[in-house]
């Protein structure tokens, strides 16, 4: 796996080497569709960060216009979505989220994701206009960690149960190995990070800055984290298979929900 610093649109980010093109083909349709009307896109998650992995990350693309979206708009999603997917299998799917600025400023969470789990690559800059006409982003807090514990709670009990969760696009990558690799993500970086937040000692949702807090927080977590570590540095050598480890993981899960409770 490579990486390096690659400029898209007006925001450096660093993008593998292995999903630049789809980055950029994302970019250059959404900026052709909807030109000046574009306020601002956000690139989120693992391929944001440097942290993807081909075939079982996502490309998770948030467009925000200036206008709640027209069905033509809708359609020309879907179906740039489908091309992008086909084009470019490096990705698990693509996700090209298609918004009007009004989301951001009813919906406190979607601006909380947009600050600090993705990267603005076009556009202004939204989040501080908004916060000049008085809407603020949440900060990492407990009061926002246990807000979504319900939600998180209902997610287990679907990976328990053998099912997708819903934080998750069904279907799963097919390869168990890639599947251990986005129930990794999903739970110990970033639910491992929600957790942190309770903790107050919450820093970002990059994952070796979660894997050190969840280190320091307690040396219980240790032979998770260097399954985590291993199974996220190349899940094919890790081998570790999904069913096994959930069972690694419940323990994890059980105090993160318990801590996010009790909040």
């Amino acid at each position: 796996m490579t990486s390096a610093n690659r400029r898209t649109g007006t925001c450096d980010t660093l993008i593998q080497d292995e999903f630049r093109d789809l980055v950029a083909a994302t970019d250059g349709a959404c900026a052709a569709r909807f030109g000046s009307k574009l306020r601002g896109a956000f690139l989120g998650g693992s391929t944001a960060f440097g942290e993807a992995w081909p075939g079982a990350s996502d490309l998770d693309w948030f467009v925000f216009v200036q206008d709640e979206p027209a069905r033509a708009d809708k359609t020309w999603q879907r179906r740039t979505r489908r091309r992008l997917e086909s084009r470019f299998p490096v990705a698990n799917e693509v996700h090209l989220n298609l918004f009007s600025v009004d989301r951001l400023r009813l919906e406190a969470f979607w601006r909380f994701i947009m600050r600090y789990n993705a990267v603005r690559v076009r556009g202004t800059d939204l989040l501080a206009e908004l916060a000049r006409e008085g809407v603020r982003t949440p900060r990492p807090s407990r009061r926002l960690a246990k807000g979504r514990v319900g939600f998180v709670r209902q997610c287990w009990e679907a990976t328990l149960a053998g099912r997708c969760p819903p934080s998750l696009q069904d279907p799963l990558p097919s390869d168990p190995f890639l599947r251990t690799r986005k129930l990794a993500r999903n739970y110990v970086i970033v639910e491992g990070g929600f957790a942190l937040m309770t903790l107050g000692t919450f820093e970002s949702f990059k994952q070796e800055v979660v894997l050190r807090g969840l280190r320091e927080a307690s040396a219980r977590w240790r032979p998770l984290i260097k399954t985590t570590e291993a199974v996220l540095a190349d899940p094919f050598r890790a081998a570790v298979r999904p069913e096994v480890f959930v069972r690694e993981l419940r323990r994890f899960m059980e105090w993160a929900i318990k801590r996010v409770e009790n909040a």
